[in-house]
């Protein structure tokens, strides 16, 4: 039996104030060190860049034809998310490949997944609780408490872990049968598909922690795991 490399679809990102789409490079970091081969997926058309654009069939069929090379895809965080993040979402539930979806990503997948059109970039929820969530240059901010019953933990293998936090905005009030996680201030850090391959969402950067944090190793390591290919 052949162990193949998967090929890991990751969305590109604009931030705030360039002009150039961009890998997350930790992101493509910890793909590459976990086995996987990372892809660059980008919009297809000049504004494809907005969460409210829809696309036409035709645009649905072409980028279906990219999303068709990868076994496993990644939203990562950032500034906003698009269009594109819903139909790779879309794509990978439709077709069970696995998908990791962080921080933004996973506020995206929010949204997908709850049928829930309030969820969006500029009208997610701002911050205001007892934990500062918003602190980029700690390594670790804050404690995530893990749903005993959730796939999440089953990879963790640890209910209460320590977490960084960069995030200005949050997920409101979904379906709890979606919420894999919390953090002791009651806001969402985890959802999950349950009935799918490996559908899901972290609140937190993993990809920022995996030389030194073992739950994060875990993350990556089962992710690209359930997108590999035997022959």
């Amino acid at each position: 039996m052949i162990n193949i490399k998967p090929i890991i679809g990751i969305v590109g990102r604009l931030y705030c104030g360039e002009s150039n789409i961009i890998c997350v490079e930790e992101v493509r970091l910890a793909v590459t060190k976990f086995g996987g081969i990372p892809l660059l997926i980008l919009p297809i058309e000049k504004d494809g860049l907005s969460c409210e654009k829809n696309y036409s069939e035709e645009e649905i069929k072409d980028l279906e034809m990219v999303l068709s090379l990868c076994e496993g895809f990644i939203l990562p965080g950032g500034d906003n998310w698009y269009r594109l993040d819903e139909v790779v979402i879309d794509y990978a539930i439709k077709w069970n490949k696995p998908l990791l979806a962080i921080c933004l990503g996973m506020q995206a997948l929010s949204k997908v997944l709850s049928g829930d059109e309030r969820i969006g970039y500029d009208n997610t929820i701002k911050n205001n609780t007892s934990i500062n969530h918003l602190e980029p240059n700690k390594t670790y901010v804050h404690s995530v408490i893990i749903d005993k019953n959730s796939k999440l933990y089953n990879i963790i293998g640890e209910q209460e872990l320590w977490v960084n936090s960069r995030h200005s905005y949050h997920v409101p009030l979904i379906n709890n049968n979606l919420v894999n996680a919390r953090s002791s201030d009651g806001l969402i850090e985890g959802v999950e598909l349950k009935d799918r391959k490996f559908i899901i969402g972290v609140q937190w950067h993993p990809e920022s922690l995996i030389d030194t944090d073992d739950p994060s190793r875990k993350i990556f390591s089962k992710f690209i795991s359930s997108s590999q290919k035997f022959h």
